[in-house]
């Protein structure tokens, strides 16, 4: 999003009920912030509305990864409704001495359409968060493109088979 703002010239301007809730977010510890949807240039044409509000589902925590832009491709199972509860699992690669992230959540995604949700998720956040167009329009260029690709090449090509090792 800064990214964003800075090609524009422009920084999101918060209310000052934000940045209060932002102050008393950080002392206390059990206190969730409202995190607000802005629009470019700080302006929206509706009243803003709290992400976690239009998001039930979504954990606040995923939804501040996301619109801070940390979110990983390895974590897109928290969008997902049928996954979201599953814990990111490891594999000890004993050659190395280290842990990675295992392909589990690949394998779950069997055909491209059953990735379709949790991304389309992923970009409805990030959509509202941001309210542009323009971010609007390369979301639905990458849908298409990533369509494209799986009309052209077997879905299964790029996942690793249940036998083989992560």
């Amino acid at each position: 999003m800064n990214q964003l703002l800075e090609k524009n010239g422009s920084q999101p301007s918060f209310p000052a009920s934000h940045a209060a809730s932002s102050a008393a977010g950080q002392t206390a510890a059990s206190f969730v912030p409202t995190i607000m949807a802005v629009g470019t240039y700080g302006a929206s044409s509706a009243i803003p509305l709290p992400l976690h509000s239009r998001f039930p589902d979504a954990d606040t925590s995923v939804l501040v990864v996301i619109i801070t832009h940390n979110f990983k491709a390895a974590d897109l199972h928290k969008l997902d409704p049928t996954n979201r509860d599953r814990e990111t699992t490891y594999t000890f690669n004993g050659l190395t001495n280290q842990f990675k992230i295992s392909n589990w959540a690949a394998k779950e995604y069997k055909t491209p359409f059953l990735v379709l949700i949790p991304l389309q998720s992923y970009f409805q956040i990030l959509m509202f968060h941001v309210n542009d167009c323009a971010a609007t329009e390369s979301f639905w260029a990458y849908i298409e493109q990533l369509l494209e690709l799986v009309a052209e090449y077997k879905w299964s090509v790029g996942l690793p088979t249940m036998g083989s090792a992560g």
